[in-house]
């Protein structure tokens, strides 16, 4: 009952977190520049305050202009890599070995993310791009390799103290 009741809600997580990105995802181009230009222009302003630097508020907008397209990937790889962990949580519940756990997880978030560039075609302004594939494939793939390489160490760590983690 209680792997059971791990299954139900790992796989309502993943697909609520699948729904947040499709809903991101659904926003037409100018929405979501809007949303993603403000919070560089908030960051960049913020950043010349804290750090007292006196930049005019168009240096400030030039500056955040430069950031929007690296801030925005990042999001991007954040939204799959933490898709990647909760299919791996979902997986952990039904495949025995940890390697199938991992590629079921990346696979899972590859997948999602060419039918995610799908969607996106279909939205006024957006477009479909095979390298937003593979940002979001990466985003997912580092997110696995963090978890698989902190799992190693705290087994290390575990084994060396006489405990188990599983």
């Amino acid at each position: 009952m209680k792997k059971q009741l791990y299954r139900i809600v790992t796989g309502i997580l993943a697909v609520a977190w699948m729904c947040l990105i499709f809903s991101f995802s659904s926003q037409p181009a100018t929405e979501s520049s809007k949303v993603s230009g403000g919070l560089c222009h908030r960051l960049v302003e913020q950043t010349n305050e804290v750090l007292h630097l006196d930049m005019t508020e168009a240096q400030q907008l030039s500056i955040a202009e430069k950031i929007e397209y690296p801030v925005r990937k990042a999001a991007h790889m954040t939204e799959y890599a933490i898709l990647g962990l909760l299919s791996f949580a979902f997986y952990r519940g039904i495949l025995r070995k940890e390697k199938r756990q991992f590629l079921a997880s990346l696979v899972t978030a590859a997948v999602y993310a060419c039918t995610d560039e799908f969607h996106q075609y279909f939205v006024p302004g957006r477009s479909a791009e095979v390298r937003d594939v593979c940002i979001d494939t990466l985003g997912a793939f580092i997110g696995l390799a963090i978890l698989f390489f902190t799992l190693k160490v705290a087994r290390k760590h575990c084994q060396k103290s006489k405990l188990t983690l599983q």
